[in-house]
């Protein structure tokens, strides 16, 4: 701050005293002092500008470079940047998965997307309540066609997802079971976001979730 305050006083002196010598050389027909007066400060002004510019230049050469690699940084929240893995491990933190299965302890793929990441999976063996805190923290919710709902719905599942997805449209709601048969016509099939099937590879999921958590 003080190095600009000189800088600007060293140049409003050099132009006062161009102006002054100037007007001193117009009224004394150019004599010798006001023209050297004009001459000096003429060139402290020309002197002040090349500095000025070129230090300009220097700060302009001494930017950074724009990072083009493939390793993308991001800024989140006025915090500082992070590379593309880290932003993609914060998703998966922030991301709130939900399964709804009655055999939830035996689905391996719930510990697995914990082991990848998504340490906010959670699971319950039914929904009683489609107010349920659980529902309602969720932003993508899994449901096993068979063996839940049984209490809301006469057909389980499939009812449920409906009444999921009709309630909260901006939840993401996949449908999912183990068995090869069932009514493919239901209504909640076309209602839902995506079906999968239980015995479907943990790649499978992960890529089903991802695409939902760009």
């Amino acid at each position: 701050m003080k190095s600009i305050i000189e800088n600007l006083l060293t140049f409003f002196i050099a132009l006062t005293g161009l102006i002054g010598g100037l007007i001193w050389g117009m009224n004394s027909n150019w004599e010798p002092e006001p023209m050297i007066v004009t001459i000096v400060s003429f060139l402290e002004i020309i002197s002040f500008i090349i500095i000025k510019s070129s230090k300009n230049n220097t700060d302009s050469n001494n930017t950074p470079p724009v990072n083009n690699s493939n390793s993308f940084t991001f800024v989140v929240n006025n915090e500082k940047e992070i590379t593309n893995s880290e932003y993609e491990d914060r998703q998966k933190a922030l991301t709130r998965l939900l399964f709804v299965d009655d055999n939830y302890t035996e689905f391996k793929i719930i510990s697995i997307l914990k082991k990848a990441g998504w340490i906010n999976t959670k699971a319950v063996k039914d929904i009683t309540d489609l107010d349920d805190s659980k529902v309602i923290e969720a932003d993508i919710i899994f449901v096993d066609i068979n063996g839940v709902g049984t209490t809301l719905f006469k057909d389980q599942g499939l009812g449920l997802a409906s009444a999921l997805k009709k309630k909260y449209p901006s939840k993401k709601i996949i449908l999912y079971s183990a068995e090869t048969t069932g009514d493919r016509f239901h209504k909640a099939l076309k209602e839902v976001d995506s079906c999968l099937s239980k015995n479907a590879e943990p790649f499978q999921f992960i890529n089903l979730i991802e695409s939902y958590n760009k």
